[in-house]
């Protein structure tokens, strides 16, 4: 099947824009030694307009990419406990693709400190970012659908 030139990409919230900004910063973070603070000041000053261009939007939420990476940062080893207990069994943090961790720790960090976010909103956009970065969908959905059933029993039943 030929590829359409005349199609236009669907226009994406800046929020999703954030989300993604906020993945890249916790990934770089983890994996270099670099600070939070100069990861997310990079982020914003060479990438967020790039990022918000490809997205069609005038500019990512740079108030959700800021509390959202910092969140995640402060609150990362209670993020990472609430990931770790949802595992299946013979699975660790360390065994997961460091990515798919990242856009885990978001997800659960909107759903635990973010609760004016709807849970299946956060489920279904991390679902999607995760494809993005051509990660496992399936195992991210299911593990921010169990934390989003504990932390969000209400919303969810």
């Amino acid at each position: 099947m030929a590829q359409d030139d005349t199609l236009k990409p669907v226009p994406v919230r800046k929020r999703t824009a954030a989300r993604l900004g906020a993945i890249q910063v916790n990934y770089e973070v983890g994996m270099t030694e670099k600070s939070l603070t100069d990861a997310m000041a990079q982020f914003l000053s060479h990438y967020a307009a790039d990022i918000a261009s490809e997205m069609q939007v005038k500019k990512i939420d740079e108030g959700h990419f800021t509390e959202l990476s910092a969140l995640m940062a402060d609150k990362k080893s209670d993020i990472d406990s609430l990931i770790a207990e949802r595992l299946d069994d013979g699975w660790s943090l360390e065994r997961l693709a460091r990515h798919e961790l990242s856009a885990l720790r978001a997800a659960v960090c909107e759903l635990k400190y973010m609760p004016h976010i709807p849970a299946k909103a956060v489920i279904s956009e991390y679902a999607s970012l995760t494809d993005a970065y051509q990660g496992d969908v399936k195992f991210v959905n299911a593990i921010t659908d169990r934390i989003a059933r504990v932390l969000r029993v209400q919303e969810m039943s």
